[in-house]
């Protein structure tokens, strides 16, 4: 178990607690009650719930004075979709447009990265070169998972030379946990309203197929089969979808009504 070495021990205790209240928070609006499901659907769509999450980092981890997340796509690219701070998205992107960095790092090793600005120019020249003028001069990065998966990273960065601490480093774990649950949760949420508009969309075609159908039959005297091979043979001569010979079909029926 790691040792904390700290002066003040009503300080890490008081820390302790505001990581425990903000996480109180945070699992309040992933509650799984069904007056919350709304909520939940709608904050975990959203960058400003992550920008929340990296908000309590700042406010309960002394020596941060701005947060961000970076998320790797499945294409490789790299985003940072929430941050505390605008300064974040400018130290984000020499990360990404150099190739290096924390963020990368910690993303690429699923190991926390802690360095301040002294150690950057052997470590990451290019990245160092290109922060000089942005007074960020310590750096603290842990790995979020998905599925197995590191798909990112929560950052911290601070203005002093300070460096970060073991405990920061536990505290940070502890965000990064939670902000891989709202990561994954997104995605899961967006996956399945993708699948719930294909079946909205597929019931739809099926209603307008189902009416042409009818149409058919009605004004031409034709079975269920051979109303629906009528249908089929016209989308299959004018090389059009179905469900869109099928709503011309009940338009121009209603017309004549």
């Amino acid at each position: 178990m790691p040792h904390y070495f700290v002066d003040d021990q009503d300080e890490v205790t008081h820390r302790v607690d505001a990581v425990a209240s903000a996480l109180d928070d945070l699992h309040r609006r992933l509650g799984s009650h069904t007056e919350q499901a709304p909520v939940l659907l709608e904050t975990a769509r959203v960058p400003g719930f992550l920008g929340q999450l990296c908000q309590w980092a700042v406010d309960t981890i002394p020596g941060a004075q701005m947060s961000g997340i970076t998320v790797i796509g499945d294409d490789g690219t790299v985003t940072t979709p929430a941050c505390s701070d605008p300064r974040v998205v400018d130290v984000d992107a020499d990360q990404y447009r150099t190739g290096q960095g924390p963020c990368l790092e910690a993303a690429a090793t699923g190991v926390v990265v802690r360095v301040r600005i002294d150690e950057l120019p052997e470590r990451w020249p290019a990245f160092a070169a290109a922060v000089r003028g942005l007074g960020v001069r310590s750096y603290l990065s842990a790995p979020l998972r998905l599925d197995g998966d590191h798909v990112g990273a929560l950052n911290l960065y601070g203005t002093d030379d300070h460096g970060f601490g073991d405990l920061d480093v536990a505290l940070l774990r502890i965000y990064t946990t939670f902000g891989a649950a709202v990561v994954g949760l997104s995605r899961d949420v967006d996956a399945a309203l993708d699948e719930v508009a294909g079946l909205r969309t597929a019931m739809a075609s099926r209603a307008v197929i189902e009416q042409a159908k009818g149409a058919l039959m009605s004004s031409r005297g034709l079975s269920e089969d051979a109303a629906f091979t009528v249908l089929v043979e016209v989308s299959q001569r004018e090389n059009v979808k179905l469900a869109a010979v099928a709503r011309r079909i009940v338009t121009s029926f209603g017309d004549r009504t």
